[in-house]
């Protein structure tokens, strides 16, 4: 399963015109190891990370999801995605963890044995001048240095982490040049409500996959999809 699968209800993309989507992204999406969700729409990080959690869950993934804020609910975006029988849904192989620091979060990591690692709001965890692209920078490549030290130390090369943060776009722009994160996703919300997703990969690919999708009451309604061509 790869990343952008468990996140989002892609198998609903059922249209000749999509099946091409689907297949590119099943063909480019392999490799990917590490992916950060970001954009202003915080609002749906949340419920597309549980949505993730559920979906390596259900295929006996064991998984670590930190995160600074308390969950007091199921999102209810993920409520027409658990299955009937909470039993089939092996919710006991998700571990909530909250913590108070980022330091605190990759002390935890250090002697993790899980098989995914989820961060909610990865900074949004106390960190000092947040709004300084260099304090930004050095805390995605430590995240980046602790996965491959987790990686290196399992002998492994499946491990995922999958992180959301909002955060200034130049700041970030600085975190993707630098390849930080095989995969990134940028989260944006259209003047109608619905969110426009753009998945970017750390290629020389010219190309990017784009995705629209409608949070209803209790679900998410995909809309459309398509692959776009980047000109130099």
């Amino acid at each position: 399963m790869n990343i952008v699968g468990a996140i989002f209800p892609l198998g609903n993309y059922s249209s000749e015109r999509n099946g091409s989507f689907i297949n590119h992204l099943r063909s480019l999406l392999p490799f990917a190891r590490t992916c950060l969700i970001r954009g202003d729409a915080d609002q749906c990080f949340r419920p597309l990370l549980f949505q993730a959690a559920l979906s390596y869950a259900a295929i006996g993934k064991r998984v670590s999801f930190y995160t600074p804020a308390p969950f007091q609910t199921i999102p209810s975006l993920v409520h027409t995605l658990i299955p009937k029988s909470l039993s089939t849904a092996n919710l006991h192989l998700i571990r909530f963890h909250y913590l108070p620091t980022i330091f605190d979060v990759h002390k935890h990591l250090s002697d993790s044995t899980c098989d995914i690692i989820i961060i909610d709001g990865y900074l949004e965890f106390p960190l000092s001048k947040q709004d300084d692209s260099f304090k930004i920078i050095s805390a995605c490549a430590l995240l980046k240095d602790t996965y491959e030290y987790l990686s290196a130390r399992s002998h492994r090369n499946d491990l995922i982490l999958l992180c959301s943060c909002t955060c200034a776009e130049i700041s970030m722009a600085n975190v993707e040049q630098r390849a930080l994160f095989n995969l990134a996703i940028d989260i944006e919300m259209l003047e109608d409500g619905d969110y426009r997703f753009q998945v970017h990969l750390s290629t020389k690919s010219n190309s990017s996959c784009v995705f629209n999708l409608r949070s209803g009451r209790n679900e998410i309604m995909p809309l459309c999809a398509m692959i776009e061509e980047q000109k130099d």
